[in-house]
């Protein structure tokens, strides 16, 4: 056993006894966690990861409590999505070329983070419960900003060839750039929807998930991760998320258009902007045209039924964790590499779990944002209505940025998006 193991379990103990302890704080604080999923190693055969240590282990002490009870009462309108989602992996894993990869995937991106979300419909009951939980983002993405920083200045830890100056991309504790962008952005898009939503409901009896610091630091440092990682893509994201936290509140919905309008003059009277804008958006640029080709690629796997699964192919994808076999004899671009997913959410989302999972996360988005705005319809409570005008940013962040990236199947991606789903669902339970 090395010592990276021995120092894990340790800590993952140390976690299991505060979890015992008090189950509701340990839950809380797991998101400045996400990222020790880099921290990897293997008991036995088994490889794994800090964050999955500690996720199982608040998970058992957990369900020893005997928290499953209610947890379960409060996922009725869940179950049916999350059935589905569980199924469509559990195929995809079967129909892998690369099965025991697959697996290891399906227990990161599928059953820890519905763990994750199972615990969350108990622990997280009351709104003193997302604040707490908001906080905790709060403080991991300001953490990783000051560490971008650092990084950024000094080149310590970024890896080859992002270490490289001009041009230096900081990756946070992360492997490369965009995971940092990629984690930090729908944050930074919630934290700017709650601000904007404390000054739309001025005057009104309603308490934010964050305090006006902790949500403009979080923004600012947001902003700084993605600029330092030099991600467009995460700017982008951000930029489109605000400005719909903008348009869903009444009072700042002139700021929306006013900027909006000085956009549009911007890009019309300064001929490098408009050169760089219309660049980024035809996929002229080295990115852009690397993305087009996969996906290109990725079209002409997909559609392939010459294959020895046959017809399925379209209707399966590659299967988990296959993407980076299959497509190689469609991979006639040999100057670009292999990519372990084809950057774009509908052909991540397609390849890896097919037509099925496909449906089953276009059926979890429906119900993320169907349940809040169902209850904002039939009352006028305040929180609540902050609350809900919270989703649309996240998803729009998530969406834009899933345009060109990967914005779930990464393990610290697919837990935070199951706890940014239950900071924005878990007020239509009741406290008890």
């Amino acid at each position: 056993m090395t010592l990276v193991t021995i120092e894990l379990l340790v800590i993952a103990a140390l976690w299991g006894w505060w979890a015992w302890k008090d189950p509701k704080r340990a839950f809380l604080g797991l998101p400045i966690l996400l990222p020790t999923y880099v921290v990897r190693t293997s008991i036995g055969p088994i490889p794994t990861t800090g964050l999955e240590l500690v996720i199982l282990v608040t998970f058992a002490v957990w369900f020893l409590r005997k928290g499953w009870v209610s947890a379960w009462i409060a996922t009725a309108s869940w179950r049916g999505p999350t059935l589905l989602w569980l199924a469509a992996g559990l195929v995809a894993v079967f129909v892998s070329p690369v099965p025991w990869q697959a697996l290891g995937l399906y227990r990161a991106y599928f059953i820890e983070p519905l763990l994750v979300f199972f615990m969350g419909m108990d622990l997280v009951r009351t709104h003193e419960d997302k604040r707490k939980l908001a906080q905790s983002f709060a403080t991991v993405t300001i953490l990783l900003a000051a560490w971008a920083a650092v990084q950024y200045a000094t080149g310590w830890g970024i890896p080859h060839p992002w270490d490289a100056w001009p041009g230096r991309r900081a990756t946070g504790p992360f492997p490369f750039p965009n995971a940092l962008a990629l984690f930090v952005t729908p944050i930074a898009a919630l934290a700017f929807a709650d601000a904007v939503s404390r000054y739309s409901d001025r005057g009104a009896r309603s308490a934010p998930l964050l305090a006006p610091l902790w949500s403009w630091l979080t923004v600012i440092a947001g902003l700084i991760a993605i600029i330092l990682a030099q991600s467009d893509g995460g700017l982008i994201a951000f930029g489109a998320a605000a400005f719909v936290a903008l348009i869903l509140n009444k009072r700042t919905r002139m700021i929306a258009v006013g900027l909006a309008a000085l956009g549009l003059v911007a890009l019309f009277a300064i001929a490098p902007l408009r050169a760089r804008v219309t660049e980024m958006i035809t996929f002229q640029e080295w990115s852009g045209k690397v993305r087009t080709v996969m996906w290109q690629e990725t079209w002409a796997m997909l559609r392939d039924t010459s294959t020895p699964l046959g017809a399925g192919r379209p209707i399966f994808g590659a299967g988990l964790a296959a993407y980076p076999t299959v497509i190689l004899p469609y991979h006639k671009a040999t100057w670009m590499e292999v990519f372990q997913y084809p950057h774009n959410i509908v052909f991540n989302l397609w390849s890896e779990t097919g037509l099925l999972g496909l449906f089953a996360f276009a059926w979890i988005l429906y119900t993320w944002v169907r349940g809040p705005w169902s209850v904002v319809r039939g009352t006028t409570t305040p929180d609540t209505r902050r609350t809900a005008v919270l989703i649309l940013p996240i998803l729009v962040a998530l969406l834009v940025h899933g345009l060109v990236d990967v914005p779930y199947f990464k393990n610290d991606l697919a837990v935070a998006f199951w706890m940014l789903i239950l900071l924005t669902t878990t007020y239509e339970k009741t406290s008890h």
